[in-house]
């Protein structure tokens, strides 16, 4: 089982905003890292779908910031922002 490093971790949640933008930001979070694949939460189902329509570009965006490709997906989730 590859689980991601602290400095990945870290790296992805603290900088989410810069990830995906201050718009997106405001209306999904990251939840966990488990193996290659993100969770992340968002607030309704637009959200979400923008979410999956923008997966490539994220993972790219997430490859830059993390400085590494341990995320190959992103699981999208519609949930209560906390």
């Amino acid at each position: 089982m590859r689980a991601p490093s602290v400095d990945v971790l870290d790296s992805v949640f603290s900088r989410w905003p810069e990830i995906v933008g201050p718009d997106v930001a405001a209306h999904c979070r990251p939840v966990s890292i488990e193996s290659d694949t993100l969770t992340v939460a968002a607030e309704d189902s637009t959200w979400a779908s923008e979410l999956r329509w923008l997966e490539k570009d994220l993972l790219t965006r997430l490859a830059e910031v993390a400085g590494t490709d341990c995320i190959s997906a992103v699981k999208v989730r519609v949930g209560r922002r906390k």
